[in-house]
């Protein structure tokens, strides 16, 4: 448990009381439940956390400056002080939400609908990620225009997360930013307009290079997988945080990094470096297997230093982390993949590994599995429903199960509520959902995590796993559509 520090007179004292927070117009009070050796704690939060923010949080448990008071100044003594044995507790609602920040490539998505035997005349090895200069990316789109039309949408994988925290918020529940960099063109102020319209407040420096603004070929086949190809142009040129306003990380609580940034190895060590100072929470998405293999030094480095708190993998990144690192036990297989999964979990969860306190591992169809350096464990069954494409999915499913982490959810609805988050995603073209999706996204988030009151252990498990499931046979339903099963990347 995490105690509050603070001065009383000149000296230093460690203290902490359980409180209860009560909103009070446009402010809100922490409240001491109960008082101790006649201690009385009083501190004002403003309604837009932002004194919160200072302080360490993970879920309802915070470390907070506080002023004391007490109704006899020498019948309070420093030994009465310094043993105080309380905690302060916290309880927020998902409209309390602390400032989240994304960081990464402010992408503009198109999709193409392309067959698998198209596919094959462009890529042996389908699936992934690949950058690709301007001029094959003209190409390339060419080319995909005589296969189908061509959607645009907003996206970038942290960008994803970031519209998906928001939405899940709902009214401005949370307050999400995202930094990046874009062209002066119009894709540019495209992408920003329609962030800003999806709830999340654009830091996107616009480059004068004349370097066009990030975009991506989505190329996704008629069974929901998708081979992604990118040409990021302007992004690449934020390349330290000293290029941003010093602002960026005021109020931070989560600073949320996509794989990509380390291809840009600095700006991505300023910019947790700077969130870790400020108290906030660090996580980071590996991207794609491409990823693991070209950045693992990068990666290393990072984690080493101990500046990742959550990290996201699917099965396919795991796996190849678990190749790349050597991380098999003797005498078992590197193609088993449960096995592959829980060595490269141990890895990233050890002190002498990747020091993270939480490795959340996606499995397409068969759900996910996390767990936590202090041991405990978390999964989902994947919800079944008809795939309409994977794009986005993996950001939903990470935006899910942040959006329960940061409301102090353990590990097992976290699980949940990412999976019904990816349900959702799969059933959509694009990373883009639909406000009725948020809305059932809402609803069985409230249930998901309402199970933690009741219930415990295998029955909350069951009851989380259910929660889940009920949102994709609601979705299911309004589809009006055969039932599959829906896997997320």
């Amino acid at each position: 448990m995490n105690s509050a520090v603070l001065n009383f007179g000149a000296r230093p004292f460690t203290f902490s009381l359980p409180a209860r927070c009560e909103r009070q117009r446009c402010s809100q009070t922490l409240i001491p439940v109960g008082t101790k050796r006649n201690l009385r704690v009083h501190h004002s939060i403003f309604k837009n956390l932002t004194e919160l923010i200072t302080c360490r949080q993970r879920g309802s448990h915070l470390t907070i400056p506080v002023r004391l008071s007490h109704s006899s100044p020498s019948s309070v003594s420093c030994n009465a002080l310094s043993q105080a044995d309380m905690v302060v507790k916290f309880s927020p609602s998902i409209r309390d939400m602390p400032i989240v920040v994304g960081l990464g490539d402010p992408v503009m998505d198109i999709l193409a609908i392309v067959s698998a035997e198209w596919l094959a005349t462009v890529t042996p090895e389908p699936g992934g990620c690949l950058p690709v200069p301007p001029e094959a990316m003209a190409q390339l789109l060419a080319i995909a225009s005589t296969q189908s039309d061509l959607v645009r949408i907003p996206g970038g994988s942290a960008a994803n997360v970031m519209k998906g925290i928001a939405n899940i918020a709902g009214n401005g529940g949370a307050q999400c930013r995202f930094v990046g960099m874009v062209g002066s063109d119009e894709t540019g102020s495209e992408y920003r307009c329609k962030l800003a319209a999806q709830g999340v407040e654009p830091l996107l420096l616009e480059s004068q290079s004349g370097a066009p603004s990030a975009s991506a070929v989505c190329l996704v086949t008629p069974d929901g997988q998708r081979t992604m190809r990118t040409c990021l142009g302007a992004s690449l040129e934020l390349r330290s945080s000293a290029q941003l306003s010093a602002g960026w990380v005021e109020g931070c609580r989560l600073l949320h990094a996509e794989g990509y940034c380390l291809y840009r190895p600095q700006l991505a060590r300023e910019m947790m470096a700077a969130a870790r100072e400020r108290g906030a929470l660090v996580s980071i998405d590996l991207a794609s297997f491409e990823l693991v293999r070209n950045c693992k030094d990068a990666l290393l480095g990072l984690l080493q230093d101990g500046l990742v708190d959550l990290i996201f993998a699917n099965e396919e990144e795991a796996i190849t982390l678990c190749q790349v690192l050597d991380l098999a036990p003797p005498g078992s297989e590197t193609n088993d993949p449960e096995a592959c999964v829980a060595a490269a979990q141990r890895f990233l969860l050890s002190p002498q590994g990747g020091r993270v306190r939480v490795a959340v591992t996606s499995l397409g169809a068969r759900g996910c599995v996390a767990r936590g350096a202090d041991g405990e464990q978390g999964a989902s069954p994947a919800c079944r429903v008809a795939v309409v494409d994977t794009i986005g999915a993996g950001d939903f499913f990470t935006a899910g199960f942040l959006s329960a982490y940061l409301q102090g959810a353990p590990l097992q609805q976290c699980c949940a509520v990412g999976c019904a988050a990816g349900a959702e995603a799969v059933q959509a073209v694009g990373a883009e959902l639909p406000a009725a999706a948020f809305d059932r996204l809402r609803s069985a988030m409230a249930s998901i995590l309402a199970t933690k009151t009741t219930t415990s252990g295998p029955a909350a498990a069951a009851a989380a796993a259910a929660a889940a499931a009920a949102v994709a046979a609601t979705a299911a339903a309004v589809a009006a559509t055969p039932v599959a099963v829906g896997a997320f990347v």
